[in-house]
């Protein structure tokens, strides 16, 4: 019997708890989607049904409150209670506020740091408001619409700036060069028929010829910096190494180049956007960091491009030159960030003051995202 009594009383607590059990789903299938439905309401209708609650539930305490208190003279109830539901009112408005103002938060936070040059940052579209889900969608599609055009524009300054560096460059070596040549060698006749005796006007002509001379080795170093022909015949790496070299002879600024797996061609596209930024890094370099060594790294690894340009200058704040808004300051650094992104790549800035600076670049050999 005394068995029986316990399996008994087992089973009825079985059976409360399988109730109880019940029960809550019943309670959880219901309230889940009432309050994911009311998530999903706009910010006015989530303040009113916040209230209506708050006035439904002060309206209850207080008939209760009247009931109990206020018959009994007990004030003291009666103002903590008026106090406590005033600021559990502007509580729940507030925490509701700041709730829902949280993806405009997100909003400022995204148009900062596309200022700040991470152009490829966009609002997140899921949120709780469908309001602000909409308004997001359409900021990003603007972003995205407002990029594709910029890009699109500066391929086209960039493709028309390089076809004319080209033009200009074949002009001064086929032509300028040309008639310079012509002209040391019309002074070098007239030298070899003029008489011993005229020793002045022989120097003259020397001192002529030199100054010939020296434009020519001018000319010569312009075309080469408006278009190295050695970037069109042998490629970016002898480019490159070409350029190091002359860098580190006219600067006194050591350059160590390394290229790991470059030998073979890139598109010329590719090979102009990396050799530009290359080029503009250690101008950069020669006119602001004060440094005595840099390094340029380039690998080829798998399908993408990863380069690694670095120096131990005196740095600088990233992000306060591409903020800058002083009149050609950060043009450099934009500069290269925007040719970069053009093949589908990116590029970041990393220094700190007196600790030199380093640039990383990455760029995909293929990618849907190339304008130029």
């Amino acid at each position: 019997m005394e068995s029986g009594g316990k399996e008994a009383i087992t089973h009825r607590a079985a059976g409360e708890e399988s109730r109880r059990q019940q029960l809550d789903r019943c309670v959880c299938d219901y309230v889940n989607p009432l309050v994911a439905r009311v998530k999903r309401r706009p910010l006015f209708q989530k303040i009113i049904i916040a209230n209506t609650i708050l006035i439904a539930l002060g309206s209850i305490s207080g008939y209760y409150i009247e009931d109990r208190y206020i018959d009994e003279g007990q004030i003291g109830y009666v103002s903590l209670f008026v106090v406590s539901s005033i600021a559990l009112s502007v509580l729940v408005n507030y925490i509701l506020v700041k709730i829902a103002f949280r993806p405009l938060d997100d909003v400022t936070d995204t148009m900062k740091a596309i200022r700040a040059g991470h152009r490829s940052i966009r609002v997140p579209e899921i949120t709780d408001d469908p309001q602000i889900e909409e308004l997001s969608r359409s900021l990003n599609s603007m972003l995205n619409s407002m990029e594709l055009q910029r890009k699109r524009a500066a391929a086209s300054v960039i493709k028309a700036q390089e076809e004319e560096r080209k033009r200009i460059a074949r002009e001064l070596h086929d032509e300028t060069s040309q008639s310079l040549t012509s002209l040391i060698i019309g002074l070098r006749m007239v030298e070899e028929i003029l008489p011993e005796t005229e020793g002045e006007v022989r120097e003259r002509l020397e001192a002529i010829t030199e100054l010939a001379h020296n434009t020519l080795n001018e000319v010569h170093n312009m075309a080469v910096r408006l278009r190295p022909s050695v970037l069109d015949d042998l490629g970016l790496a002898a480019a490159i190494r070409s350029y190091a070299k002359e860098f580190s002879e006219n600067t006194g600024i050591k350059v160590e180049v390394s290229l790991m797996s470059m030998a073979m061609r890139l598109s010329p596209e590719m090979e102009t956007v990396l050799y530009r930024v290359v080029q503009e890094a250690l101008t950069n370099i020669a006119r602001h960091a004060e440094a005595e060594n840099c390094r340029v790294t380039l690998r080829r690894k798998d399908h993408v491009i990863q380069g690694v340009i670095e120096d131990d200058g005196r740095g600088f704040d990233p992000q306060a030159v591409l903020m800058s808004e002083e009149k050609g300051h950060g043009l450099g650094l934009h500069g290269m960030k925007e040719r970069i992104e053009l093949v589908g790549g990116s590029l970041e800035f990393e220094s700190r003051i007196d600790e030199g600076s380093t640039i990383f670049l990455e760029v995909p050999l293929e990618s849907e995202e190339v304008i130029w």
